[in-house]
């Protein structure tokens, strides 16, 4: 991890602020624009972004986009996309739902290679959001692209969400991970038609090709020019950009990086995400932090905000999933706090202490912690850490506390369920006790029926 200090960095607390200055930001384009999304709502929003890119492209800025393909299925948008398209905007769809289904009876039982691939169909997610305007413009966060974001702040059943805006050195990092994430999605465009070959033997294949930084530099070299050199800032803030590619990579560089953080927290643990469902080894830090004195509060949806989530909350499945984790975060005195407005909390936002935070798409859940391709910034600065904290009590307010008293807790706990695989993935020094226990005597699955589904 490098951290930059030759940036500007604005918080953008709402859909409304953050949307208001991506329309100007876009409409400003010369050049270029790279996308990346989780999802694509079909509305008056994306409508608006689609028309604008298209006429974009018209007066010769290059535009590219990465979304997740099988979640924007869900939302009926895959028309949109063509005629994107057939205007010569390249677009790529992460871990498409017709890849990936042949079989090689030389490797095993046909069933398993089929249920191994609906399990990285489940899983496996491009839950990244951000986009970068001629190298120098950069907004990322948590935000994807439709009215529910856009309107946050505005109408009562728009989320609540979070993105920032950047310009400086860390653009340039940004941008050298879309245009590997690119690249590689180019290139497997090509392979999997030319030879039967599924994605997670593709990415062993082309992992040295895809760490090569200065290929990617060379390749693109028109694209790490500044066309009009940003301003030296007279105020230094250390931000440093993690992408995160748990099977492009097969690294848990932010499950790591925040195990790390939370272990070393002083004072304070403030996490916001949609839902609060923590991997075991996430459980087990927080609870040693409030033993070690550190205020440790979490902001999650209510069940009736939670039904604005992605298919009314994966028909309730998502609080219900929940509540299973939350008996022993509030018996070791672990607060957690419902958002009580009509639309969803959706934001993702980690501060520790008085000088970090962590803003993205990365979530307190087991899609994050294992699965899912994420991008988050790391700030530290006492400054810019004040204002997502005074952020922080303006929510606290829109939200309820639970008593651990009142609450109506489901029979299972979902701390006692078999851990992943994955958890062989974690840092060894980082790993706990019983983490360890569990791993050393084989007490784990690939893909527990627990993670059913697990994004947002």
């Amino acid at each position: 991890m490098k951290y930059r200090e030759d940036n500007s960095i604005e918080f953008l607390p709402s859909g409304h602020s953050s949307y208001d200055l991506r329309w100007r930001i876009l409409n400003s384009a010369q050049s270029s624009i790279h996308l990346v999304t989780f999802s694509f709502m079909k509305d008056e929003t994306t409508k608006k972004l689609f028309e604008l890119l298209k006429s974009k492209v018209e007066k010769g800025v290059k535009v590219r986009i990465i979304y997740d393909e099988i979640v924007n299925r869900t939302t009926f948008i895959g028309s949109w996309i063509k005629d994107l398209q057939q205007k010569g905007i390249e677009t790529f769809g992460y871990n498409s739902l017709k890849d990936g289904w042949h079989i090689d009876f030389k490797k095993g039982h046909p069933f398993k290679q089929i249920m191994m691939t609906v399990k990285l169909k489940l899983k496996q997610h491009y839950h990244e959001k951000y986009f970068i305007v001629d190298n120098q413009h950069l907004i990322i966060g948590g935000i994807n692209w439709g009215d529910k974001y856009a309107f946050g702040g505005i109408r009562p059943k728009a989320w609540r969400d979070t993105d920032v805006y950047m310009t400086g050195e860390i653009v340039k990092d940004v941008q050298l991970q879309f245009l590997k994430d690119y690249t590689m999605q180019k290139e497997w465009n090509v392979q999997k038609k030319i030879k039967k070959i599924k994605y997670p033997e593709f990415v062993l294949s082309y992992l040295d090709t895809y760490k090569n930084n200065d290929h990617i530099r060379s390749k693109y070299s028109n694209l790490f020019e500044d066309q009009s050199p940003n301003k030296k800032s007279d105020n230094k803030i250390k931000i440093a950009y993690i992408a995160y590619k748990p099977y492009d990579e097969n690294e848990l560089k932010l499950t790591n990086l925040f195990l790390e953080k939370i272990k070393n927290a002083k004072k304070r643990i403030y996490w916001g995400c949609h839902g609060i469902r923590p991997p075991k080894i996430f459980a087990e830090y927080l609870v040693e932090a409030v033993k070690r004195g550190v205020e440790v509060l979490l902001i999650t949806n209510s069940k009736k905000s939670s039904k604005t989530l992605m298919v009314n909350g994966l028909l309730g499945w998502m609080y219900w999933e929940c509540t299973k984790h939350y008996k022993h975060l509030l018996e070791n005195g672990i607060e957690i706090y419902e958002w009580q407005k009509p639309g969803a909390f959706h934001s993702k936002y980690l501060i520790i202490d008085d000088d970090y935070v962590s803003l993205g798409s990365y979530n307190i859940a087991n899609g994050s912690g294992y699965h899912h391709s994420e991008s988050n910034i790391i700030i530290e600065d006492e400054n810019f850490c004040e204002k997502v904290y005074q952020q922080f009590l303006i929510d606290l307010k829109d939200c309820k506390k639970l008593d651990k008293k009142k609450f109506k807790f489901p029979r299972d706990n979902a701390f006692n369920r078999i851990i992943h695989e994955r958890n062989k993935m974690i840092r060894e020094d980082l790993l706990t006790e019983s983490i360890k226990k569990d791993l050393q005597e084989g007490n784990y699955k690939q893909f527990p029926l627990y993670e059913f589904i697990d994004i947002s």
